[in-house]
């Protein structure tokens, strides 16, 4: 019971089997040849039916055949059926034609051959080996070269021609875009028998990241018309490649030595009837070859997406999480997968903008390709962790790709990806799991440089230096000469001191107007005896301390004298004796009204303010204006740029800043180095352009500015920081030849100001200097000049090392000896002439020191002390 059982089921299993009807048969015969088709089922087969066809006469059939097959494997029986049935055609005229499909009843099931196409080419020697009669891709190609082969080799001349065997290296594109995948087929075409091969050689792809798609291990020989005639075709090798650089880029020749079977020769004998059935062979060598290829690889356009990342072709991106259910503390990926055609084994990662308190780990990748590797997927795998439970959101991942079938950029990207994060067991320092806060240091979640300066600096004219220039000497000059005045001025008022009738000359002026105001006091009153008494006094008093004439001998006289002799004119004598007149009159006989007595008081006021006027020196007026000017013009000349000019580039400078924030990075470009162009130039201006190039992926020219910034001011921190960010991306790795640490101390020093800024430190210390001077010269004791004589020194010396400082600076700034390589390959020779030797190789963003200049080649040397010649284009000077 259990056998029928089995055989039951064992029969199920077989008619539930789809049956097929197949037909075999060559895809290209020549015009006079006749060949074979053949009908083939897996079961047993009744009810054929062919309609035949009009293209092809029917030599022979239909010929029915079977086989059976019995097989027993660890006790199992197997068996199997095939019947066949077979027709010879022989072609009526050349073209493509159509066979007809049959029918038939396979097993219990009618079923359908499919159709046969079949090209019929005109007469030609047909292929001496190899022929399988199965079906193959036609390829309309070039004749092969008559220079492919050997021919050289005098054991093979006149026994095999280039049109019997050779080589074919075959490109599907040869015009393409930098990172275009292009597919290389090498096949082998032969007419003749092969025995073997060897000293078998691939060709190199120098320029081109390649992968082998196709590896053969056995050839397997298939029909191939190739411009009229048949071929016994193998493929050998295929290759993705993709250029990694643009120009015209070749590929050497593939080549082979083939051991060929060939009849051998009677020697110019007459042959014999014999000979047909007797033929006899030999084996030759024949050296055959592909010849050399050229791919033209253009660059990519201008204007990639901030999201490209080296993509070729056409893309799409999907994203996913590892699991659903994250929990805080906990394990979990995020699996970004971009699919399509095109570069895929180049495809960079995707920029992903985790939340900040998600801890990522090191990517990774899986490549999943079809065989011709141009099309498939590419898996990026981040790993994270988040530390803190909670709603968050990664942002629309971008990914920009150029689209070769358009001829332009796209962009594609997923939605934005929200994470629901539950909370989780918190981790402790021993990674047990506890109950509590769990408490953090504050991490540093992405280095970046830091962003641009906002306002315009300081800008200057190029080439232009506020240290050891004519200016500075001048305002040296005029310290010393104002701090000389500031000594003669002190000393002269410890003389005024001393000279007390020179103090009541100074003082007359006050003390008249006291008593002139106290005159006021009683004018109000209405006291007259008292007011005339007052400003009597406070007449002759003004007249004595300001004539230094006691008043005992004041006299109407000699008064008007001493006022002419000092520049006071008639008329103002004449008022002063007029109103002392009056005064002394009214004291004893006080007649006036109130408006009289005001009158009077005016006069007195307006008298004295005279006097005191047309008594002081004139040249002090003239002193004053002269040292406006002067203050005017040295205002003038600190001014870098005029008004007009300086709102013209601050418009120019915000339209860059709001460029840059906008992420238009070539427009940000645009802005600052119009203002560059306006010959203009400051540490914060480079500053910008090199962040602006930095953004744009050009790491050479953002070192360029980067360095410049730091060579106008030494002390921009913004600029040191990115400057060593960026340098981190360069490909050279060059070390240093150590210096004396007291070099390098001294130079750090000296690189912490700019010149500009040491020399305002110079005149800064020299103005101490000089009132230190001032205070050791008119010092009162003289422990205080002691010590302001000490002091002094020491400023002093601080001022010269300033001074020398700003010198040395300055000749830094002016200098231009280093320059920073912008070419992607720099090949440094031993002299300065192209046929020099390479001595080194060095690439973009490397700092080099020029030593010397012969015509286009410039002699440099790198940090390690290595020197060699580079073509001046390949570099720009700092």
């Amino acid at each position: 019971m259990k056998r029928i059982l089995t055989w039951l089921m064992l029969l199920s299993s077989v008619t539930g089997l789809a049956q097929t009807l197949k037909v075999e048969g060559p895809r290209v015969v020549s015009a006079d040849e006749t060949f074979r088709i053949v009908f083939t089922a897996d079961d047993r087969m009744s009810d054929f039916d062919w309609p035949g066809t009009d293209d092809f006469d029917v030599v022979w059939g239909p010929q029915r055949g079977s086989m059976s097959n019995t097989s027993f494997v660890n006790g199992k029986r197997t068996s199997t059926h095939q019947e066949t049935i077979t027709y010879l055609l022989q072609p009526k005229k050349t073209g493509t034609f159509m066979l007809a499909a049959a029918t038939a009843t396979v097993g219990k099931e009618s079923v359908s051959s499919g159709q046969l196409q079949i090209e019929v080419v005109a007469s030609a020697v047909q292929p001496q080996a190899g022929d399988t009669g199965d079906g193959n891709t036609q390829s309309n190609t070039q004749q092969p070269s008559q220079g492919n082969a050997g021919s050289n080799d005098p054991t093979v001349t006149g026994t095999v021609s280039n049109q019997d065997i050779f080589l074919r290296l075959t490109l599907n594109k040869t015009n393409v875009v930098k990172g275009e995948p292009v597919t290389a087929t090498l096949k082998l075409y032969t007419r003749t028998d092969i025995v073997g091969f060897e000293d078998v050689k691939f060709p190199t792809f120098n320029g081109f990241w390649s992968k082998e798609t196709v590896t053969v291990n056995n050839l397997e020989f298939n029909r191939e018309n190739v411009n009229g005639t048949i071929y016994n075709s193998a493929l050998v090798r295929q290759w993705v490649l993709i250029p990694q650089q643009s120009g015209s880029l070749s590929i050497d020749p593939a080549e082979m030595v083939c051991q060929l079977r060939v009849r051998s020769s009677s020697g110019g004998s007459p042959l014999s009837i014999f000979d047909d059935f007797f033929d006899q062979y030999t084996t030759i060598r024949k050296r055959i070859s592909t010849p050399t290829l050229q791919v033209k690889v253009r660059d990519l356009p201008a204007g990639a997406p901030a999201s490209f990342a080296g993509g070729v072709g056409d893309f799409k991106i999907s994203a996913k999480l590892s699991k659903d259910g994250i929990k805080s503390n906990e394990a979990a990926s995020l699996i970004v997968t971009i699919s399509g055609n095109g570069n895929l084994s180049m495809l960079e990662a995707p920029k992903v903008n985790f939340p900040p308190d998600f801890e990522v780990y090191d990517l990774k990748t899986t490549d999943k390709t079809s065989a011709s590797g141009t099309s498939g997927s590419k898996t990026f795998e981040f790993p994270f962790i988040p530390r803190s439970h909670g709603e968050f959101v990664i942002p629309a991942i971008e990914y920009g790709y150029y689209d070769n079938a358009h001829g332009k950029y796209a962009t594609t990207s997923t939605g934005d990806i929200a994470i629901s994060v539950e909370k989780g067991e918190e981790i402790a320092g021993g990674g047990v799991a506890v109950a509590g806060s769990n408490r953090q240091s504050v991490r540093s979640l992405a280095e970046d440089i830091r962003y641009i300066a906002l306002s315009d600096g300081h800008l200057k004219k190029k080439d232009t230096c506020f240290a050891g220039s004519l200016l500075f000497y001048v305002l040296m000059l005029t310290l010393t000469l104002i701090i000389l005045l500031i000594n003669y001025l002190v000393r002269r008022r410890h003389e005024r001191r001393a000279d007390v009738a020179g103090s009541k000359n100074r003082r007359a002026n006050r003390l008249a107007r006291t008593r002139l105001k106290n005159a006021e006091s009683y004018l109000k009153q209405g006291l007259g005896g008292a007011y005339y008494e007052e400003l009597h006094k406070a007449l002759l008093g003004y007249i004595s301390d300001k004539l230094l004439i006691p008043a005992a001998d004041l006299s109407k006289d000699s008064v008007s004298e001493k006022l002419r002799d000092r520049g006071v004119n008639d008329a103002t004598i004449e008022a002063l004796a007029t109103l002392i007149d009056r005064c002394e009159f009214a004291r004893y006989a006080p007649d006036g009204g109130q408006t009289q007595m005001e009158n009077e008081y005016n006069e007195a006021v307006r008298v004295i303010s005279d006097i005191e006027s047309q008594m002081k020196n004139p040249a002090k007026a003239s002193g004053k204006k002269a040292a406006g000017a002067a203050i005017a013009a040295l205002l003038l000349c600190l001014s870098g740029v005029s008004a007009a000019a300086q709102e013209e580039v601050s418009s120019l400078w915000t339209a860059g800043n709001e460029a840059f924030a906008a992420g238009q990075w070539q427009n940000a470009l645009n802005y600052y180095q119009m203002i560059e162009g306006e010959n203009l130039e400051s540490a914060d201006l480079y500053y910008n352009i090199g962040n602006t190039y930095f953004k744009m992926d050009d790491i050479a020219h953002a070192i360029l500015y980067f360095e410049r910034a730091l060579k106008l001011d030494p002390s921009h921190v913004d600029a040191a920081n990115n400057l060593a960010i960026v340098r981190q991306m360069t490909l050279d790795k060059i070390d240093e030849v150590p210096e004396f640490i007291l070099v390098s101390w001294f130079r750090g020093v000296r690189q912490g100001l700019s010149a500009d800024s040491w020399a305002w430190i110079t005149l800064a210390l020299l103005a101490v200097v000089g009132l230190l001077f001032v205070l050791f010269r008119n010092g009162g004791s003289t422990a205080l000049r002691k010590v302001s004589f000490i002091l002094g020194c020491v400023v002093l010396a601080a001022a010269i090392v300033a001074f020398i400082f700003s010198i040395m600076q300055r000749q830094a700034v002016t200098r231009h000896d280093s320059a920073i390589i912008t070419s992607p390959v720099c090949s440094v020779k031993s002299s300065p002439a192209q046929g020099g030797n390479t001595v080194f190789v060095l690439h973009e963003g490397t700092k080099v020191r020029l030593l010397d200049n012969v015509g286009d080649f410039s002699k440099i040397e790198i940090a390690d002390g290595r020197q060699g010649w580079a073509i001046v284009s390949t570099f720009e000077v700092i």
